[in-house]
Order: structure tokens, then C-alpha cells, then sequence
């Protein structure tokens, strides 16, 4: 019934609302694998010291429909204040359809496993998006055990050719809102709402690749990458900041992005955490 309440009052916010073709570049009649290796580093952490994550997408879109599979796998080596290390399993899955070349409908769902944080550990995240023109509006609910999270993305975007570069700018504003926070010791110290804005710039010349971005203003429990990666720890995100650069070397596109965020870790109040992530990425398109 929860999961049936939040479609239906999504569907009737969405019948007024406007949306946007997503951020990463479309690739109309092909299908791709992305292969990713990502580095943690974890500074002033009560909880956690470094980690690894692997991952690999499957995409394929046509004229009226895009798919998107994504796995992810985390190792992460904690402190003493942890049993054991942190090992985390997410699946994500998504479906667009093109209703014309103006309007989409967009659905995600993601399931956490995590061996141990048990307040998050079988989560299921839910969404749902539609997009017309440069305005898109994307619900999502996340379903945990003793509480939830309600989500609304709001993202305006736009385009500019010059001959062989391509400019392309987007602002995204994120809405959280948790429900029955009180109910257990992992979000009781969060706040019930919170809101976030980010701006990202990418830069298209030639084979080239270059994307700047940064999110500015709190948030937990956030559901990032359009709906394919959830933050399900309880840790509060002050800022973030992303560099990313790629090259196109025939059906291979090679990634390499860095970011850093500050945070503080909810539970334990533990403030100035910083978390840097690198991330090396390898796409074959077919």
C-alpha cells in the first residue's frame, strides 16, 4: 500500500509538471557495458578508514525505450568502533520511455544490501520521473525498515553548439524529507527536512570530455545519478565537488573523475569528515 500511495501521488504531481532528457549523452540504437574502479579515502571518520568499489552498467536505448542495469560492489575498512568490515551490495535498475522527442517517463528502483547497517540493509528505493523540454521533476520514496524517505528532484537544463564544441550546463534542486525519524538511534539526530542544490557544466570537443560540478546545502539519505545510486549510511553531506575528464578512442570511452565532500556522521555527531573519491571508468558501445 506504501509503495502504491507514493505512484499515485506522484502520478497526479507529475501531470503538471516539466522535465528534461537526461544529463549523459544518448546513444539512440546501441547498447554499452561500463566497467568502473573507485577509491574512498575517509578523513576523520569515527567509523570508516578506506574502501573500494566496483561496478558495471549495462544501457541500451532506441527510439522509445532505454534501459539501464547497474551493480555495485563496496569494501570498506572501519575502525575499531565497527565488528567487522563494511561490505555493500547495490542493484540498480531503470526505464525510460520517449513518448516524442520532448517528453519522457522515467522508472528506478535500487535494493541496498549491507552487512552491516541494519536500519538500511534491504532497502528499496523507488522512483519515478517525467521530463518535458529543459524541466524534469523525479519523485522517489525509499523504503527502509523503521523509516522512510521522500524525495523530489527538480532540474532545469540547456545546450549551446559551437561548430565542433558542445556546451551543456544543468541545476538540479533536491528536496528530503524523512518520515518516523524518531523511531531508532540511526536518524533520530537527523534533521526531518532538507534541501540541497547542484550545478554541473560539461564540455564536448571532438573525441574530448571535461565536466565540472558541485552541490551545495545538506543532505542524507540522498538518491544521486539520476536515480542509480542512493547514500544509505547516516551521514550528512555539506558540500561536494566533482572534476571529471574522458576521451573517446573509437566504441571506447575512458573515464577518470575525482570528488571530495565534506560530511558529518549523524548518529555519533561527528562533524568535518571528508570523503575523496576517484574513479577510473571504461564504456564499449556496440
Amino acid at each position: 500500500m506504501k509503495v502504491l500511495k507514493f505512484l499515485l501521488i506522484t502520478l497526479l504531481g507529475n501531470s503538471l509538471a516539466y522535465a528534461q532528457k537526461e544529463s549523459h549523452h544518448e546513444h539512440i540504437g546501441t547498447s554499452s557495458v561500463k566497467l568502473s574502479y573507485e577509491t574512498l579515502d575517509f578523513e576523520n571518520s569515527k567509523k570508516k578508514d578506506d574502501g573500494k568499489r566496483y561496478g558495471v552498467e549495462l544501457d541500451y536505448q532506441d527510439k522509445k525505450h532505454h534501459y539501464r542495469f547497474y551493480y555495485e560492489k563496496s569494501d570498506t575498512q572501519t575502525t575499531a568502533l565497527l565488528p567487522k568490515d563494511l561490505e555493500v551490495n547495490k542493484y540498480a535498475l531503470k526505464y525510460g520511455y520517449a513518448f516524442d522527442k520532448k517528453s519522457a517517463l522515467t522508472l528506478s528502483y535500487i535494493n541496498v544490501d549491507d552487512n552491516l547497517m541494519r536500519e538500511t540493509d534491504g532497502g528499496h528505493i523507488y522512483g519515478l520521473g517525467y521530463r518535458y523540454k529543459a524541466l524534469s521533476l523525479t519523485e522517489y520514496l525509499s523504503d527502509y525498515k523503521h523509516f522512510d524517505v521522500y524525495q523530489t528532484d527538480l532540474k532545469i537544463g540547456t545546450k549551446k553548439k559551437f561548430d565542433k564544441l558542445l556546451l551543456s550546463a544543468g541545476i538540479i534542486g533536491k528536496y528530503i524529507h524523512l518520515k518516523n525519524k524518531e523511531s531508532n538511534r540511526f536518524t533520530q539526530k537527523a534533521k526531518s527536512d532538507y534541501f540541497t542544490t547542484g550545478v554541473k557544466i560539461h564540455a564536448h570537443y571532438d573525441e574530448y570530455h571535461l565536466s565540472l560540478g558541485s552541490y551545495v546545502g545538506k543532505r542524507i539519505f540522498a538518491v544521486m545519478n539520476e536515480g542509480m545510486k542512493v547514500q544509505h549510511h547516516s551521514m550528512e553531506f555539506k558540500e561536494s565537488y566533482l572534476f571529471d575528464m574522458g576521451k573517446k578512442f573509437d566504441n571506447v570511452l575512458l573515464h577518470v573523475r575525482y570528488s571530495k565532500h565534506k560530511a558529518k556522521e549523524v548518529p555519533i555527531n561527528n562533524d568535518n569528515v571528508k570523503v575523496e573519491n576517484l574513479s577510473f571508468e571504461m564504456e564499449y558501445l556496440f
